[in-house]
């Protein structure tokens, strides 16, 4: 399986918003379209990609605030935590509020359980759990292409902040210990911001 993935730097935040396209197929999916929802379409009319569905590691505005508009242009699906449907739903949770975009809430089609695998334009993910910058926030791992979506989780040389509604320090620390660190070293991590990394070269930190 080939995948192309491009990396869209939306919003006054410089969101890394992934397109990712099977090759073999056309189909793809977008990973966190956190604004600029223009720019996303010409880059997805750009790859030639028949997106088919929107996944959110979390639901900061940064991460989703063109989730409804893409969603209504392809009448594609909206897959989240289940954990995270308050702090989607909620304007002061998400961030809206305070960032002065206007409330917006957000709800996903599908709710994720943790280690719950689908198929998403024939390429296979796990969705992993990771609470810590959001009390749902999630990665999602595709292993046959060793590569993890990690959102705020994790940075290169560095993680998500904990200081918003819901976030925790211990538990960020905990899920990147004990679920990322366990994952090959080999592992590219997308992360929601700055620049790609491994596993094995954040290891060193954790």
């Amino acid at each position: 399986m080939e995948l192309e993935i491009r990396n869209v730097l939306v919003g006054e935040l410089y969101t890394n918003c992934y397109l990712v396209k099977n090759s073999e197929t056309g189909k793809g999916f977008i990973v966190d379209p956190g604004d600029d929802e223009i720019k996303i379409f010409s880059n997805i009319a750009k790859m030639e990609m028949e997106p088919v569905a929107i996944l959110l590691t979390h639901g900061h505005i940064d991460h989703m605030g063109a989730a409804e508009g893409l969603k209504k242009r392809y009448n594609i699906p909206i897959y989240a935590s289940e954990l995270e449907e308050q702090t989607m739903l909620s304007p002061m949770n998400n961030l809206s509020a305070m960032l002065g975009m206007g409330p917006v809430s957000v709800c996903a089609d599908k709710y994720l359980k943790d280690g719950e695998r689908i198929e998403v334009a024939g390429v296979n993910l796990q969705f992993i759990l990771t609470p810590g910058h959001t009390p749902g926030s999630g990665c999602f791992y595709v292993k046959d292409a060793n590569l993890l979506f990690s959102g705020d989780t994790l940075f290169c040389n560095s993680r998500g902040r904990t200081d918003f509604p819901g976030g925790s320090e211990a538990q960020l620390l905990k899920s990147i210990r004990e679920k990322l660190m366990k994952l090959p070293d080999e592992t590219d991590v997308f992360a929601g911001h700055m620049e790609q990394t491994t596993i094995g070269y954040e290891k060193r930190y954790y």
